[in-house]
């Protein structure tokens, strides 16, 4: 969490004024109303997010910052599953207020029910959340029962040092009811708010769309090297000319009255270039234009986004603020597949309501599946019955793995660039060894799983699935391991 603070700062120095949290609209279904929000991504999976009542802050009560999350795949039946989290952003980063109270939830002091314990900490899109805690079954389907009844609903939750925290209700119909609306649950029996017999309508979960990346973009080893040559274009009179067109076009701001233009140049194939330069800038954010530009002078730039903040190595990312104290962002990452750049992520982290540094959750709008080389699982839909051969079971999980894989990767790039890493060898030493020590554990471990299924014909999937398991707790184990090499004064 400390690296995300670190990232806040910079934001809030390299820029000045608030910008309204309407800015922070994704592309995607986003809806809000009263204390309540409901975001679906692009797999059709719905997010419904409620929080403690901000008329109260207008009256000049401060209630304790809390918000509850829903979660729903598309698709009939699909399981309704729920977290809660307390107000961290006065306690510091990462740390809980209740991390070790009991809370129970209390519905208008008819029903009582104790949560559980904080689940782990976790990292999405180098973001960290923490101080989440999972309601069970009955716990969902109470909180649901009073968030949709009419009249007074008391929702709060109490901890056992005396402190208290009150869910809103204002909004919470209209929400789910736009939930079940966008996934065809309206009439049907899987409905939150209005249920009946008809099935004619469940919209069906989508596959995240693959995102392949050249082998050769991987470890910073993006090709062709950008030379000095393609950076003198910076300063060449034609090229400047052509970029300060696509620049007017894009961009409300104007090129300096001297008619100097700060352009970032960077080769991305033989012929093309991705060019930056400054487009707007507000109080806590600015946005850059990207452009993909070919060496042919005739042919048009190509804006990919305005609203950049950095790009590397083949990846174009945004970033926002939705105000000064960082309690809340959105975001989004274009990632080059050889031949064009593709929205690969985009999210938000919900209302600005003082929940936790970087926000509450984590709220997609677009996701992908992103790998490294060719899709095994090319021509294959895993949400259809594709996927439930042995084949598409196997060819499935290796795209699945491909892409864990390669977020261990990114983790493990980003552990080794830490300043007290690059500077203690026997560390750096020790990560690589406990890494290769692991890898041979995975692959162990789960060829005895496959020989297990010497006979059948699921032993490759099931194999598959070992390390697809093994593999994700090694990423989050890793995430964790960053955030204390982070955390620690060395």
């Amino acid at each position: 969490m400390q690296s995300y603070l670190r990232a806040v700062g910079l934001f809030s120095v390299l820029v000045a004024v608030s910008i309204p949290e309407d800015a922070l609209a994704l592309e995607g279904l986003s809806f809000a109303h009263g204390d309540w929000q409901v975001v679906c991504d692009n797999t059709h999976t719905c997010r419904a997010v409620g929080y403690q009542n901000q008329d109260y802050q207008q009256q000049g009560e401060e209630p304790a910052p809390v918000s509850v999350i829903f979660e729903r795949a598309a698709g009939a039946n699909a399981e309704i599953k729920a977290k809660v989290k307390f107000g961290a952003i006065s306690y510091g980063a990462g740390s809980s207020p209740v991390q070790d109270d009991t809370v129970t939830l209390s519905i208008n002091d008819d029903y009582q029910s104790q949560l559980g314990a904080e689940l782990p900490a976790y990292e999405e899109m180098g973001v960290s959340f923490s101080g989440e805690r999972e309601l069970t079954k009955e716990q969902v389907s109470q909180l649901l029962n009073a968030l949709t009844m009419k009249g007074r609903v008391s929702i709060k939750f109490n901890s056992s040092a005396g402190e208290e925290w009150r869910l809103s209700t204002t909004g919470s119909t209209a929400v789910l009811l736009k939930m079940d609306d966008y996934q065809g649950l309206v009439g049907t029996p899987f409905g939150i708010v209005k249920t009946g017999p008809s099935t004619a309508n469940i919209v069906q979960p989508k596959q995240a769309p693959v995102i392949s990346i050249p082998v050769h973009a991987v470890a910073g080893q993006q090709l062709p090297v950008t030379t000095e040559a393609d950076r003198a274009l910076a300063n060449n009179p034609e090229f400047v000319v052509r970029m300060k067109k696509a620049l007017n076009l894009a961009c409300d701001i104007a090129p300096a009255e001297n008619g100097e233009l700060n352009l970032d140049v960077a080769r991305i194939t033989e012929s093309q270039f991705v060019v930056s330069t400054l487009c707007w800038s507000a109080a806590y954010n600015y946005g850059n234009a990207v452009w993909l530009v070919d060496d042919n002078p005739q042919i048009e730039p190509k804006l990919i986004t305005e609203s950049a903040t950095n790009y590397a190595n083949g990846t174009i990312y945004e970033f926002m603020l939705g105000r000064g104290v960082g309690d809340c962002i959105s975001a989004a990452r274009y990632i080059w597949n050889g031949s064009d750049f593709i929205l690969a992520d985009s999210y938000s982290t919900g209302s600005c309501r003082q929940i936790a540094p970087g926000g509450a959750w984590y709220l997609p709008t677009t996701v992908s599946t992103v790998i490294v080389g060719e899709d095994p699982a090319a021509g294959i839909d895993c949400q259809s019955e594709q996927g439930d051969s042995t084949e598409g079971m196997a060819k499935c999980a290796l795209r699945e793995l491909a892409s864990v894989e390669l977020k261990l990767t990114d983790v493990i790039e980003s552990i080794n660039s830490l300043e007290n890493v690059t500077t203690n060898d026997e560390l750096t030493a020790a990560l690589s060894h406990s890494q290769d020590s692991w890898l041979s554990y995975r692959n162990d471990v789960c060829k005895v799983v496959r020989l297990t299924y010497a006979e059948g014909t699921m032993g490759l999937p099931v194999m598959i699935g070992c390390q697809l398991d093994l593999t994700e707790k090694r990423l989050r184990q890793l995430q964790l391991t960053k955030e204390s090499l982070i955390s620690h004064d060395y």
